[in-house]
């Protein structure tokens, strides 16, 4: 039998479904649901507490309880990616593996390119507000620093919607499953690689909004203090994800220091003036596989956990 609380939930979404309870109107009062329904208060407390954690409702105290979202099981099958740019080659693979993984558990994707904007990344949250979703994948935008849009994330995880994130998380957000690659030994090994050829004077080009170049220039950095050579602090440089403007400015002067600069974003092209390196080592194992199997773990069991994937030597 179905407990009365449940069916009472199912109730109170098909009226908003069919806009008796439109988004952003109040729903009526405890007393005034139990004697709509026909049920007690305290099932009818059991059915708003579900509705708040699914996201569905916002309670606060003193102003009754607001209808913020509509639940919608049109939306169950259909999972989400938002990512800056689908043309970055490592993203690109794993969108297509996060892909073929997901169909075959007849789950259908959308992908949407956020272009490195908060704002672009927050209209696409929001549409996910309007709907019961299947899921999300979401590399966020600006991975280093706060994001604008972890009001929304928290709505989203409070539904209870599996979401996975790629390479990082705000540290707002609590107990995200984030998974990642291991930058840092990814920075480390090129710098060995690089050392290990001759190189005795390396700089560098890095991206400051990005954690996953954070991470690599950390390892970079430390490869280069362990053996014993010196950090040339002028031979670096930050740049925002996306822009390659003042990369070959900074490589006509680097390249008068050092004699290998390496470039930790490939899909940010130069002029081909000056001689980059760049990373070719290879993943352990698929990014998006490795997702994939952390997002259906997560919708199915309700719990996962973050994977940080290593490159092999």
């Amino acid at each position: 039998m179905i407990p009365k609380y449940i069916s009472l939930k199912e109730k109170i979404n098909e009226d908003i479904l069919s806009e008796k309870y439109p988004i952003g109107s109040k729903l009526p009062t405890e007393i005034q649901l139990s004697e709509q329904y026909n049920v007690s208060r305290s099932t009818v407390r059991q059915t708003l507490e579900i509705l708040e954690n699914e996201g569905i409702i916002s309670k606060r105290w003193g102003s009754g309880n607001t209808v913020i979202a509509k639940s919608d099981l049109s939306k169950k099958t259909i999972v989400r990616i938002l990512i800056p740019d689908s043309n970055n080659g490592m993203y690109a693979a794993a969108i297509d593996d996060i892909t073929s993984v997901l169909l075959k558990d007849g789950l259908q994707v959308e992908l949407f390119e956020t272009k490195g904007h908060f704002a672009l990344e927050r209209e696409y949250l929001k549409e996910m507000l309007k709907d019961m979703y299947g899921g999300l994948f979401i590399l966020p935008v600006h991975s280093s620093i706060p994001s604008t849009n972890s009001d929304l994330l928290q709505i989203l995880l409070k539904r209870q919607l599996p979401i996975i994130f790629l390479e990082n998380a705000d540290t707002r957000i609590y107990n995200p499953i984030i998974v990642n690659t291991d930058d840092y030994s990814k920075g480390y090994q090129m710098a060995r690689s690089l050392i290990n050829s001759g190189h005795k004077k390396l700089g560098g080009v890095f991206n400051h909004d990005s954690a996953s170049s954070v991470n690599a220039f950390t390892g970079f950095v430390d490869a280069i203090r362990d053996a014993n050579l010196e950090i040339i602090d002028e031979c670096f440089l930050w740049v925002d994800s996306g822009d390659s403007r003042p990369i070959n400015r900074f490589l006509k002067t680097a390249y008068n220091t050092v004699s290998s600069v390496y470039l930790d974003d490939v899909s940010r092209g130069t002029d081909g003036t000056f001689p980059v390196s760049t990373c070719t080592l290879a993943l352990s194992k698929s990014l998006g596989k490795e997702a994939a199997k952390a997002f259906l773990a997560l919708k199915k069991n309700g719990n996962s956990h973050s994977i940080t994937i290593p490159y092999k030597n």
